[in-house]
């Protein structure tokens, strides 16, 4: 077996610590070795706090910090990062360039050219690297991937109706940098980038693992009017998100975050050209009619349901860390089911959601998105 790897996860937000947690089981089993930890807020340093979150630590030997730069002196050969998406600052970079393999959570960044630019430093330096994906390490979501491969998709549909409130506090202290007091950055739109980047990534990598890369993205959104907007809560009602693949299918991102709802409901369904494929729960079921063709009478439900069998269940958290690790040591990116350049059509895609938004529902072709002029001002980084 090889050597525990040395590993460091900058910034102990709730995504963070759920890293840390799967990566303390990996340093149970001899896989990796937690050498560094840092946040910009001392509190979220704190000891009895972070054992809250992962039972059993032991901070014997990990070095606690707010300075990122004393991390890379503790000597990682990896790095998570788990930052909320617009505090970037170059951290990442640093990294890569001192040939440090990376794990960044999703959405990489709220803006396309550092989002590049940390692709670029990561591509130069040779890295093993990979994006906070995980729902690809669901059972459900892999029996779909392989059920489509021998398949032509021609659409998916994915509906996520959720209420505002549902947003957990995180541990950014937000209201001292300007943002919501409460801490619930993810419903402002200028901490998030909009319920479908910060969130609806998820649903469109999803798509993606399924149909392909995505071509196009064509949106529009139902804004939150002032009078409803507490606390900074500023994200839109509703939105409405058409994907155009690269196979030639079409996706439907539908979402809302409604306020005194209090009820989430949902709906996942992938069309192939020949039947529909339904995840419901944990349960994935096909839906065709495979008997002499054209049958004497109509099939009935029961001919024509097919259940797709499951593992159940999965940590998908430490999933996705032990092919990370599992990645490290092999050399190779195999082990992964997505790296930080292939995850970059999935932010590309969301991002271009809110540009056709703002541009009235312009259909935006993503290879032109990345590298036009007349989308330069929406690639840039804004500063206050």
């Amino acid at each position: 077996m090889a050597d525990a790897l040395p590993i460091g996860v900058v910034g102990l937000g709730q995504r963070g610590l759920q890293h840390l947690k799967a990566l303390w089981a990996l340093q149970q089993k001899g896989r990796t070795r937690i050498v560094a930890i840092c946040d910009a807020f001392e509190s979220n340093l704190d000891e009895e706090k972070i054992r809250g979150f992962v039972p059993g630590i032991d901070f014997d030997g990990i070095y606690r910090t707010t300075d990122f730069d004393q991390v890379l002196e503790a000597g990682p050969k990896v790095l998570y990062f788990a930052i909320p998406p617009g505090l970037h600052d170059g951290q990442l970079i640093k990294a890569a360039r001192e040939g440090i393999h990376i794990f960044a959570e999703k959405p990489q960044s709220l803006f396309l050219d550092e989002a590049i630019e940390m692709g670029e430093e990561i591509d130069k330096a040779g890295v093993i690297s990979t994006v906070g994906f995980q729902r690809r390490y669901e059972s459900q979501s892999r029996v779909a991937h392989e059920f489509l491969a021998d398949k032509r998709p021609v659409m998916t549909t994915m509906v996520n109706e959720g209420f505002l409130e549902a947003h957990s506090v995180k541990h950014t202290d937000t209201g001292a940098m300007g943002g919501p007091k409460d801490k619930v950055w993810a419903k402002s739109f200028e901490w998030s980038g909009s319920t479908v980047v910060e969130a609806g990534i998820h649903q469109t990598d999803l798509m993606r693992f399924w149909m392909g890369d995505i071509a196009w993205t064509q949106a529009a959104y139902v804004p939150r009017d002032e009078t409803d907007i507490e606390d900074g809560g500023d994200n839109p009602y509703s939105y409405t998100v058409t994907y155009g693949f690269k196979n030639g299918a079409v996706g439907n991102l539908i979402m809302s975050r409604l306020r005194k709802v209090y009820r989430n409901d949902g709906y996942q369904n992938i069309l192939w050209d020949h039947g529909h494929l339904k995840l419901d729960g944990e349960g994935v079921t096909a839906y065709y009619y495979d008997g002499p063709y054209p049958p004497e009478n109509r099939p009935g439900a029961v001919e024509i349901s097919h259940a797709v069998p499951t593992s159940g269940r999965v940590d998908t958290t430490l999933a996705i860390a032990t092919a990370f690790v599992d990645a490290i040591d092999a050399g190779s990116h195999d082990p992964l089911l997505s790296t930080y350049a292939s995850s970059m059509n999935s932010l590309a895609a969301v991002l271009a959601a809110n540009f056709s938004h703002q541009l009235g529902g312009e259909r935006i072709d993503l290879d032109e998105l990345l590298t036009a002029d007349r989308y330069a001002e929406l690639r840039v980084k804004k500063t206050p």
